[in-house]
């Protein structure tokens, strides 16, 4: 929501990178790829508590991510297959770091806090999916889109390499917490917009 607002200065600010990049010919699908790259190599951080690592693959994923969409649309290269791509990468790299954080935990209620980061991190994107399959726009609503879940699990990297594991746990319950507000005041969305709409499922 936070970042949404932010994109279209930013996309500005930004021109300049993306035509630069698209000048010396490199293709934002090789954008995406090392992007996802860097996604897997976060959750592998995360799951041998090397979470400085973590914290700056997130942040260069993110930042690939920010690239790959710009540098589509200014060298021409923008297509359905390579919007696609961009979803299929995002999510697979994003579950990479959730499955990592599982996986770096060794006591079940905390594999079971990360379990259900990753159950309702999807359900955002879900939602949103048949939402909008549905009719209903959802950009923008929910306070942890995924630019905003990916800059939270930047910080919460940071915190695990600065502070003890109990600042770091707590700081995953409320990352949960705002992802599970964000399932709920999309789903009360898609749910009053139909049921007023009279749409049939």
């Amino acid at each position: 929501m936070v970042f949404s607002q932010l994109r279209a200065p930013f996309t500005k600010l930004m021109q300049p990178v993306y035509k630069f990049l698209a000048n010396i010919g490199i293709h934002p699908n090789m954008i995406t790829i090392m992007g996802l790259g860097l996604g897997f190599v976060s959750g592998w951080a995360f799951a041998m508590g090397e979470y400085m690592v973590a914290a700056v693959t997130i942040f260069l994923s993110g930042t690939l991510d920010v690239l790959d969409g710009g540098v589509a649309r200014v060298g021409g290269y923008a297509s359905s297959e390579g919007a696609f791509l961009d979803s299929v990468a995002d999510r697979l790299g994003e579950s990479a770091v959730y499955i990592g954080i599982v996986l770096g935990f060794t006591e079940i209620l905390h594999q079971l806090l990360g379990l259900s980061i990753l159950v309702l991190s999807y359900s955002i994107s879900y939602l949103r999916a048949r939402g909008e399959g549905l009719g209903v726009t959802l950009e923008g609503i929910g306070v942890m889109e995924r630019a905003e879940r990916m800059t939270a699990l930047f910080i919460v990297g940071l915190i695990a390499h600065y502070f003890s594991f109990t600042v770091f746990l707590i700081s995953l319950i409320f990352f949960m917490t705002l992802v599970f507000i964000t399932v709920v005041h999309r789903f009360v969305r898609v749910y009053g917009a139909l049921k007023l709409s009279g749409v049939p499922v």
